[in-house]
């Protein structure tokens, strides 16, 4: 018998091992790896703990995200122009806009761990230790497969047009993405589309970066 925090530790790890076949590493709970498109990861989510009739639930998942390469060069080249050094590809992150959507609902909904109310001392509930580890294999194939999938050519913005409405975040990634391709109509179309978002929010948000970035790009070619 194992603690609550000890069996989630234990799972965390086992998860870690069965990522590293897919060339993912890390520490803790998020594990990368670095790969010809950029940066995928697959990390535990965090935990959420409750209380039912008295007794403690730890609820968790796991999370997926990748980092296009295109995408790291423009939070380089915006760390550059505020004085602050670039962040390595390995230690990149976001846009942060796709994540696990398009798995089945089994993968995605979130295990719970719960006490053994027939022992002392918050013991983890060895059926439920049982079950994660049995689903563990599953899951972590199903986000290993996903992060990468992302990092295929194209794959990451093909995702992002599929938004029907945009807003300025998303806009902004599309732009950037867009612009590694060079210029052309859909680079234009997604630079008028930011523009008017920025309009609509009083040019809050931080997409100007992105229309600064295409243009320092343009005039540099």
């Amino acid at each position: 018998m194992v603690g609550v925090d000890t069996a989630l530790r234990r799972l965390t790890r086992e998860a870690g091992k069965l990522l590293a076949p897919y060339g993912f590493q890390g520490s803790e709970a998020r594990w990368v790896r670095v790969a010809p498109g950029g940066v995928a990861s697959v990390g535990r989510s965090r935990t959420v703990r409750t209380w039912t009739d008295g007794q403690q639930v730890v609820r968790f998942g796991l999370e997926v995200s990748a980092t296009p390469t295109s995408w790291w060069e423009f939070c380089a080249w915006r760390d550059a122009r505020l004085g602050r050094p670039p962040a390595m590809l390995e230690e990149a992150t976001g846009p942060g806009l796709i994540d696990a959507r398009g798995l089945p609902a089994e993968l995605t909904e979130w295990w719970s761990l719960r006490v053994d109310p027939a022992q002392e001392g918050q013991q983890a509930l060895p059926a439920d230790v049982e079950l994660i580890r049995a689903e563990l294999p599953r899951r972590v194939h199903a986000y290993a497969r996903r992060a990468l999938r992302l990092l295929e050519p194209d794959h990451y913005l093909d995702e992002l047009l599929a938004d029907p409405d945009p807003g300025i975040a998303t806009s902004e990634a599309i732009v950037v993405l867009l612009a590694d391709h060079g210029p052309g109509p859909h680079l234009e179309d997604a630079l008028a589309h930011l523009h008017r978002c920025l309009e609509q929010h009083g040019g809050a948000g931080g997409g100007a970066n992105a229309l600064a970035y295409v243009r320092d790009r343009a005039s540099a070619a």
